[in-house]
């Protein structure tokens, strides 16, 4: 993205997840974080000017507490235990840095018996006084990928020098970025398609640790329960709660795991019995697999569970996958008590023998939430909150927000009837009213009481964004360290039986995820998607990540007969998440003759949908027609959509649209 106000990308030698670390005496490779991360005390730190090529001031008599991505003493010597034989390697070591920030903290009894090199220009420790700990500006020097640290020692008789270097944040550049043309483009794309009858969106784009683009469309909740477009209300802002749905699972379920096997408290290759010993096998099971079942198993989604018993609907019949009303087919695994639920996890049937299939399942991410209760004797949104949400000063993201210091209108709302999916659906306490502020999932609601692995978190796509640069950090925050290179390696390498599964995280693969995560992301990409119309995509690679919000589900349900599950909002592009990624890729060397084609593309692929296929032939897929046709009459003064505005394929398209 070289034309969005960064640098230009430098490849990581060893950033591919799975791949060995490089980084002398054992420490973590990550990046450096702003340049007051980690201190408290002493003087205010200068800012270089980005890639300036100067090492920034020197301040003395700070505070440094918290965790680094590299935190290491030299010289290694030849009695330590990380001692190299190879000799040049024990006084070398990467760092993952962006432009423009950066700082190095470091302690020595004399400064001058070293020589401290950061990409090769040495910094000035003729500067550092005493032996406390001193902070170094190195915004100036370090650049968007490895960045190489030397620390050579002149006389060994005087000590060590300790060195220590934190994680990247996020800066807002979004104004260095506001003329970007595919930034414009989707605007225009998401804010005409909620002019034809989609929802809303919240969107955050980031690369090299640089938010490029923030925005906020749409109303909070956009239809009345009777179908009809609403013309007022609250206005979606940055900083509107989404229900997250699924998405729950990776931002609440998997950092809690990541961060509890980092620190010692979960091994994913023991039984989940070790965690939950009444976990086991039942006399009559048909299929047995409990006794044996591993954590890992149930993180990639193989552990032998249906994807959806419904604990909350007595009326609902696992054997014909759908609610038979005054039935209680289900009634031996109903539940709406939270305390229950484990039990009725542990009483449910398996499908399968765990290992023997991947089917994606929200069992497995309820019963991970549990293990995390009992581990760490908390309840997992009081677990996260403390653990990750407070000390990252993230005050938009939160379980149950109604009971947390939200109100509705800062929530964006989902299903417009309940859960009733437009009056066709019920079952014991079904909600019946506009869900706005509650979690949807019925699961996560009515049994769960709003707190679950599987669904429940709410957020803003800005908080998301610092998680998910955690992730491209390789786990922490300026001076927070959650888990370890090593743990984020084994939670997003490819699952052996299918690549586009890690441990719990989805993954593009070579294309598995393309669809939603872009053909234009790296196969090393991981993320994950939401019911409600959420999406996170999180480029290691390149440093990108996308935060798509949407409450696609806040619109009428079609044909509820037909179909229960299928909502208006989800007949346009914005929802289907391939459009809105790929352009946020796309956006380096943006430029309008680029753009034109594309929106030439679009309008003539959707135009081929309507006429060539019946299920394309619906009300909201022509109104996504009329609104790319309306983009591209915003951009008619570029020649090759002038063009195309005069040809038959238009004329038909128009007719095709009405």
């Amino acid at each position: 993205m070289s034309n969005l106000s960064t640098a230009t990308t430098m490849s990581r030698r060893n950033l591919l997840f799975g791949g060995a670390l490089l980084a002398a005496a054992g420490t973590a490779i990550a990046t450096t974080g702003c340049s007051d991360a980690g201190t408290e005390g002493g003087s205010a730190q200068g800012a270089a000017a980005a890639g300036s090529g100067k090492v920034g001031k020197v301040s003395n008599g700070v505070k440094v507490k918290g965790g680094f991505q590299l935190e290491q003493s030299f010289p290694v010597l030849a009695d330590a235990d990380a001692f190299d034989d190879s000799l040049i390697t024990n006084a070398t070591a990467t760092f993952l840095g962006f432009t423009g920030q950066g700082t190095v903290f470091v302690k020595a009894k004399d400064p001058s018996a070293f020589k401290l090199f950061v990409n090769g220009v040495e910094l000035p420790l003729d500067q550092v006084k005493g032996s406390d700990w001193a902070s170094i500006d190195i915004s100036g020097i370090t650049v968007d990928g490895d960045n190489r640290l030397q620390a050579s020692c002149l006389d060994e008789s005087v000590g060590a020098i300790e060195v220590r270097i934190g994680y990247p944040e996020l800066i807002d550049e979004t104004d260095a970025n506001k003329d970007n043309d595919n930034f414009k483009l989707l605007d225009e794309i998401i804010q005409t398609e909620i002019d034809n009858g989609f929802t809303s969106a919240q969107l955050v784009v980031t690369h090299n640790g640089r938010i490029l683009k923030q925005a906020a469309y749409g109303l909070c909740n956009s239809y009345a329960p009777d179908g009809k477009r609403l013309s007022g209300g609250a206005k979606v802002t940055n900083d509107t709660l989404y229900d997250l749905a699924s998405n729950t699972k990776m931002y609440a379920a998997n950092f809690a795991i990541q961060k509890l096997v980092a620190d010692g408290k979960v091994d994913v290759t023991e039984l989940v019995s070790t965690y939950i010993p009444e976990f086991h096998d039942r006399p009559g099971d048909t299929i047995p697999g409990k006794d044996a079942l591993t954590v890992q198993e149930i993180l990639e989604h193989q552990a032998g569970f249906p994807a959806d018993p419904q604990y909350h609907n007595p009326d609902y019949s696992p054997a014909e996958q759908k609610t038979i009303p005054g039935s209680r087919a289900n009634a031996a695994l109903f539940t709406q008590n939270r305390d229950e639920v484990l039990q009725k996890i542990i009483e449910t049937p398996l499908e399968y023998t765990p290992g023997t299939e991947t089917k994606y399942s929200d069992v497995d991410y309820m019963l991970l939430g549990f293990i995390v209760e009992r581990v760490s004797g908390q309840r997992l949104d009081e677990f996260m909150r403390d653990a990750y949400y407070a000390p990252l000063g993230l005050e938009h993201v939160t379980f149950n927000p109604l009971d947390n210091g939200f109100a509705k209108d800062d929530c964006a709302a989902t299903e417009l009837n309940g859960n009733t999916r437009d009056n066709i659906i019920n079952f014991d306490n079904i909600r019946t009213d506009t869900v706005q502020g509650e979690v949807h999932d019925e699961k996560a609601f009515y049994a769960m009481g709003g707190i679950s692995g599987h669904a429940g978190l709410f957020s803003n796509a800005r908080d998301l964004a610092v998680l998910t640069q955690v992730i491209i950090n390789r786990g922490g925050y300026g001076n927070l360290r959650f888990f370890d290179g090593d743990t984020a390696d084994q939670f997003i390498k490819p699952k052996d039986s299918n690549p586009s599964y890690g441990l719990g995280w989805r993954r593009k693969a070579q294309s598995a995820y393309a669809w939603a995560f872009s053909p234009l992301s790296d196969p090393a990409t991981v993320g994950h998607t939401g019911w409600t119309g959420t999406l996170t995509v999180v480029d290691p690679v390149q440093h990108i990540s996308v935060v798509l919000l949407t409450n696609a589900k806040n619109s009428p349900v079609l044909d509820n007969v037909a179909n229960p599950n299928d909502f208006v909002g989800n007949h346009f592009l914005t929802s289907g998440y391939g459009l809105p990624t790929t352009i946020a890729f796309d956006a380096e060397g943006a430029n309008a003759d680029c753009n034109a084609a594309k929106i030439v593309d679009l309008v003539r692929a959707k135009a081929n949908l309507i006429a060539t296929n019946e299920e394309c032939r619906t009300e909201p897929d022509r109104s996504e027609l009329r609104a790319l046709m309306q983009v591209a009459e915003g951009r008619k003064d570029n020649a090759v959509v002038s063009a195309f505005m005069e040809s038959k394929t238009w004329k038909a398209a128009k007719k095709l649209s009405k």
